[in-house]
């Protein structure tokens, strides 16, 4: 950094051997004595003795010393020494303030010396020294600016002054906040709470957001200063201090997914369930507590929405598809409405749930549990043995589950020759076979399921989704939600439909296909849609189809409850086209966040399960092929992942290939592999 001396600029021509000077080194003014000029370098020695070489430009002042160059070196350093004294000194006599009062309102430009002159009288070299010093010292008062000092306006001295303190806390708060982290990165704590609770809330908004981040440079600052690296280190710091775990899910604060509820919402929850409110739908609710219903759900479920039951006709069926009525107990508009429509679906993650409605009603109050009485909203539907719908009906009732059954259970009573069960999953095939003649596509990918063992473990399996029981429950839904779709479209009664557009590509119907070919569909299909006009839904095969029960877990179906409910009390719609406009509006973004959260979720622990197995040799499918680039699919946890095969290597999709697994970062949702 070069500085105009305080002197006219012939100064750089006469600074000849025994001249005084002074020039700035490491933010600190140093006086010099000139030992020897060599074109445009100076040779200097300071008052430590040390020998450097400098351009004149950096000379802020110069004068003659008064002394002969036949001094000794020490007699030099002695005279150094006494000059710097002197005019420290000199400095700490200086009022700058008072000199800038003087000068401010008239706001004229001066010499260094014109202002040593104002304050000392007829100034000496060393006063005018002393008043560079003070000057160039103070940030506030005075700008230099060629060559001369103008003093600056009161506000412009108050913004400075204002600034400095802001850098000066900025400083502080540097040096502390990286003392802190290095202590935390070296395994020990932040005792000092307030410092604690800023530094983890910067580092959690870093380890969240990245680059991206109000708060990256001010961390990346803190990181520098106590000399820590890495791109993981804010969220490695966060673990140590047990903020967050090592598998913290940061996608849920990326997606801003409600991880608690509110205080008022619990509340809420508690009250309803101590206290039940009237059931608004009591004068047409029918008893149907006489009916065998049971549930078929997974293991772990707790949130139990949807109940059957069968009986016997002497030309047919009566099934029974009687979905938990969330509508009797939870009011439009009340605190936990609210809160359930913003969430708008229940996720349900590897590691943990998010309902959307709290737990003690979720799995208690409103859920359909084995041997209580419970409010429902039952599809009636007669068909015949071929599977045909006859005649159906939609009543709020109330039921009594008997039996409680899981999947497996289910398909071993059905090996078993449960008479009930039997039926059912006949007409489901059935079903089934009418929906897929109509236009309908299946896809057959088999689903993966992530849990762990009692040390925490990751376990992965791929399992069937086509079971008989799978399929039981799935036809049962399906059947009941087209239903409700089409009860609604007939009366002309608003509502939000799940619609399905045509693939993007064709698709091949044969019912034989290979993972390839599966994972190939996959992509070509069209994502589903909300909209408030009936719609078909190319996938299943029906020309209109909604959402209705699960009203313990999506709103979509508490808000299609409520809509037919109303219409069976002979009553207007309970919500116009506007309002399910709104709604959808909130609905659609919040079930894609929800899906977009379990697909993340699922792949983060599948690459956590590699993790541990780095160096070992996979079986892989190619899926895709690129000039540069291909993708490769692991059969057995149906994971995809990039490939870059070597060039003399000719692959193409349906080749399987021996690959190593080289190297895995769950965190930084990077895996790579080579081929074996």
């Amino acid at each position: 950094m070069t500085f105009p001396g305080f002197l006219v600029s012939f100064l750089h021509f006469t600074m000849e051997p025994g001249y005084l000077i002074e020039f700035f080194e490491e933010k600190h003014i140093l006086v010099a004595v000139v030992l020897d000029r060599k074109g445009d370098r100076l040779q200097v020695v300071t008052p430590t003795n040390r020998e450097t070489t400098l351009s004149p430009k950096r000379v802020l002042h110069a004068c003659p010393s008064g002394q002969p160059p036949s001094l000794s070196r020490q007699q030099w350093l002695d005279l150094l020494q006494e000059t710097a004294r002197r005019r420290e000194a000199l400095q700490q006599t200086i009022d700058l303030a008072q000199v800038w009062e003087i000068l401010v309102e008239d706001g004229k430009p001066m010499p260094v010396a014109e202002l040593a002159d104002l304050w000392f009288g007829s100034a000496t070299p060393d006063q005018v020294a002393a008043m560079g010093r003070a000057l160039y010292e103070n940030r506030f008062l005075f700008k230099h600016k060629d060559g001369l000092w103008v003093p600056n306006p009161p506000e412009v001295v108050e913004a400075l002054k204002e600034k400095a303190i802001r850098e000066e806390e900025a400083r502080r708060e540097l040096l502390e906040a990286a003392q802190w982290l290095r202590t935390v990165w070296e395994g020990g704590e932040i005792t000092d709470p307030l410092m604690r609770e800023r530094l983890v809330q910067c580092l959690k908004s870093v380890a969240i957001w990245g680059a991206d981040s109000p708060e990256y440079a001010r961390v990346k600052a803190f990181l520098d200063k106590a000399r820590i690296t890495g791109e993981q280190a804010p969220f490695n710091l966060l673990v140590r201090l047990k903020v967050f775990s090592e598998d913290e899910n940061l996608d849920l604060y990326r997606l801003e997914t409600s991880l608690e509820f509110s205080e008022e919402a619990k509340a809420a929850a508690l009250h309803l369930k101590r206290d039940p409110p009237p059931d608004p739908y009591a004068a047409i609710r029918t008893d149907l507590t006489h009916l065998d219903c049971f549930t078929i759900d997974g293991e772990r479920t707790r949130d139990l929405d949807d109940a059957l039951s069968l009986e016997i006709l002497p030309t047919g069926y009566l099934l029974g598809v009687h979905i938990a009525d969330v509508s009797a107990l939870v009011s439009a508009g009340s605190v936990l409405d609210r809160e359930a429509r913003e969430r708008g679906t229940s996720i349900y993650l590897p590691e943990t749930r998010l309902p959307m409605l709290p737990e003690d009603i979720s799995e208690d109050t409103l859920s359909l549990v084995v041997t209580r009485e419970r409010k429902a909203l039952s599809f009636l539907i007669t068909l015949d043995p071929e599977g045909e719908v006859l005649e159906w009906r939609i009543v709020p009732s109330l039921i009594k589950v008997r039996r409680r059954l899981s999947y497996g259970e289910a398909d071993q009573l059905l090996a078993g020759q449960d008479d009930a069960i039997g039926i059912l999953a006949n007409l489901a095939e059935r079903l089934k076979a009418r929906r897929l003649a109509r236009g309908g596509y299946e896809l057959k990918l088999p689903e993966v399921w992530v849990s762990f063992d009692p040390q925490g473990k990751v376990q992965v399996t791929v399992e069937d989704q086509e079971t008989p029981s799978h399929q039981l429950v799935a036809e049962a839904m399906v059947l009941a939600n087209w239903l409700a779709a089409t009860f609604l479209k007939e009366r002309g009664v608003p509502a939000i439909y799940r619609t399905q557009p045509e693939p993007r590509e064709p698709i091949d119907r044969d019912a034989r296909k290979t993972l390839l070919e599966l994972w190939q569909d996959r992509r070509k299909l069209s994502r589903v849609l909300m909209d408030t006009k009936p719609q078909p839904h190319w996938g299943l095969g029906l020309p209109q189809y909604t959402f209705a029960t699960s009203p313990i877990r999506r709103y979509l179906d508490l808000v299609i409850h409520r809509q037919i409910l109303t219409q069976l009390l002979g009553e207007p719609p309970f919500y116009g086209p506007e309002e399910l406009e709104k709604i959808a509006a909130v609905l659609d973004p919040a079930m894609r966040r929800a899906g977009q959260l379990k697909t993340l979720r699922l792949r983060y622990w599948l690459l956590k399960y590699l993790a541990g197995r780095v160096g070992q040799k996979l079986e892989a499918l190619v899926v895709e092929v690129q000039p540069h680039r291909s993708r490769l699919l692991l059969p057995d946890i149906l994971l995809d992942v990039p490939f870059a095969p070597p060039a003399s290597l000719r692959l193409k999709p349906g080749d399987l290939v021996q690959v190593r697994l080289d190297k895995v970062s769950p965190r930084e949702d990077q895996i790579k592999v080579s081929l074996a």
